[in-house]
């Protein structure tokens, strides 16, 4: 029997100061034996630290071994700052709105 995923969910605000919080929430959620899947829907602001933290993770959860999504609802805030900061157009692996990996090559890093 599998682990449940671990949930884990943006503030109202994500910038710079949520940054490192949400870091150590990860690293957490990386360690244990599940799935980890980030609701980033609560999130009304998205600063890049937060995107590029996001980046950085799924990096670290590849070389884990351990499944990570980011719900990513359509029109949200985190949808508008991925289009913003040039991720949208990135090869981000998404199905369903979420983003479920980064594109082959750059996980490796």
């Amino acid at each position: 029997m599998s682990a449940p995923p671990v949930s884990l969910s943006l503030p109202d605000r994500a910038g710079l100061p949520e940054a490192g919080p949400l870091a150590a929430d990860l690293a957490r959620a990386f360690a244990g034996p599940g799935p980890v899947r980030l609701d980033t829907a609560p999130a009304q602001e998205v600063g890049l630290a937060v995107l590029q933290l996001l980046v950085a993770a799924h990096r670290q959860a590849v070389s884990a071994g351990v499944p990570f999504e980011i719900a990513v609802p359509a029109g949200s805030p985190m949808e508008t700052a991925m289009k913003v900061h040039g991720l949208a157009d990135a090869g981000l692996v998404g199905a369903d709105g979420l983003w479920t990996g980064l594109p082959v090559g750059v996980a490796q890093g």
